[in-house]
């Protein structure tokens, strides 16, 4: 099997810019759609500062984009592709808690 080098080098810069706890929150907050930085801000739980290093980090990247709205910039993922990573770092890292069945309530 034949591997591009430069893909294979973006792959892992990629992967290497994601993989930090307030990234990985923030991508996974952006996964249902796009958000502004107070929704961010609220959702991570971190201050403003921090949160917008994070961004500015994630855009020069690639992997986010923003667009101005009115008085607010809200950001979402650049490429549409990059969600399926994001979902399946979800399913394996942050699983949905099942819903109890009917068979498991007491009676």
């Amino acid at each position: 099997m034949n591997f591009d080098k430069d893909r294979l080098l973006a792959a892992a810069d990629g992967l290497r810019a994601i993989a930090h706890p307030l990234r990985l929150a923030i991508l996974c907050e952006l996964s249902a759609g796009p958000r502004n930085v107070s929704e961010l801000l609220a959702a991570t739980c971190t201050p403003q500062p921090n949160l917008s290093q994070h961004l500015a980090k994630l855009r020069m990247l690639g992997i986010l984009q923003c667009e101005r709205r009115s008085q607010h910039i809200y950001y979402s993922l650049a490429d549409p592709a990059f969600l399926g990573v994001v979902n399946a770092l979800k399913t394996i890292y942050c699983p949905e808690p099942e819903a109890p069945s009917d068979e498991e309530s007491p009676t």
